[in-house]
């Protein structure tokens, strides 16, 4: 995980610069005017996915390390990709930014906060040398700091996020995607060993929260695009952002495997979505 520690958080911060970059104020308040969909999105988010992954962490048998693992990924925000997963769905690009950048903007307070509270539950002892105020400093530097920068430089340096914002789209997705498939390469002997639980578990959690995304959206958010577009944001995780988390965190590689096996997964599962969104068309 060498590579994850050393060049993580430099592609995490780029990641989230580019993200701030795409959040638009004037669509971000058309969204506050009728915040329904907005709120419904965030509930899914913060809620909703880390109480469906200990319900089935709970009950499936399996090593308290990989459930710590699941669990601390179904805590961060969506993937920046997921932007890209709601064009492919005919979704609300604006409400699936604002809901990455506000989850992200959260983090500092829901990722140390919940991870504490869920490890407990799951461990029944506090983690070893874990500071809520240390890691969300980490946080703020790596998350919140970038995200806010590139809010601002979007906002009073219009000229410069028109040049580059879909250059820096395309870097960030490289990045993204390449700080997943490194960290699987370096982890490829140890991720077998753990997949007779993580990769019948992982599926079980990515289809409930695929059924129950659906089935909250079909009844709470209005309009079809906005429905497709919280399914497509509670579906991807930011397993990068995943990777480097625990990697400050802990330091047993057991914890960061299922995060490698589940970033993998969950794009199945969307392609799966997505396909059967093109054969209902």
């Amino acid at each position: 995980m060498e590579f994850v520690k050393l060049v993580g958080p430099f592609a995490i911060f780029f990641i989230m610069f580019s993200l701030g970059l795409k959040l638009n104020f004037i669509n971000f308040f058309e969204l506050l005017k009728n915040p329904k969909n907005l709120i419904c999105g965030l509930i899914c988010q913060l809620i909703f996915l880390p109480l469906i992954g200990l319900i089935i962490v709970s009950f499936y048998p399996m090593p308290n390390e990989l459930k710590v693992g699941i669990l601390l990924l179904l805590l961060l925000p969506s993937a920046t990709i997921s932007n890209y997963a709601a064009r492919l769905v005919d979704g609300s690009i604006s409400l699936s930014i604002a809901i990455t950048t506000i989850c992200s903007l959260m983090s500092i307070i829901t990722i140390p906060i919940g991870l504490s509270v869920l490890f407990e539950l799951i461990m029944h002892e506090p983690i070893k040398n874990f500071e809520i105020k240390n890691i969300s400093f980490k946080i703020f530097i790596i998350i919140t700091i970038p995200t806010i920068l590139g809010i601002l430089t979007n906002k009073y340096f219009n000229i410069f996020k028109k040049r580059f914002v879909l250059l820096f789209d395309k870097i960030s997705m490289v990045l993204f995607l390449l700080i997943i498939l490194v960290a699987v390469y370096q982890e490829r002997m140890n991720l077998g060993g753990y997949f007779q639980y993580v990769g019948i578990v992982a599926p079980i959690i990515l289809f409930f929260v695929l059924f129950v995304s659906i089935i909250f959206t079909k009844f709470f958010i209005d309009g079809i695009d906005s429905q497709r577009t919280v399914t497509v944001e509670c579906l991807l995780q930011n397993g990068a952002m995943g990777f480097i988390v625990s990697a400050q965190v802990f330091s047993e590689i057991s914890y960061v495997t299922p995060i490698a096996l589940y970033a993998l997964l969950q794009y199945f599962v969307l392609a799966f979505y997505v396909a059967n969104i093109k054969i209902v068309k």
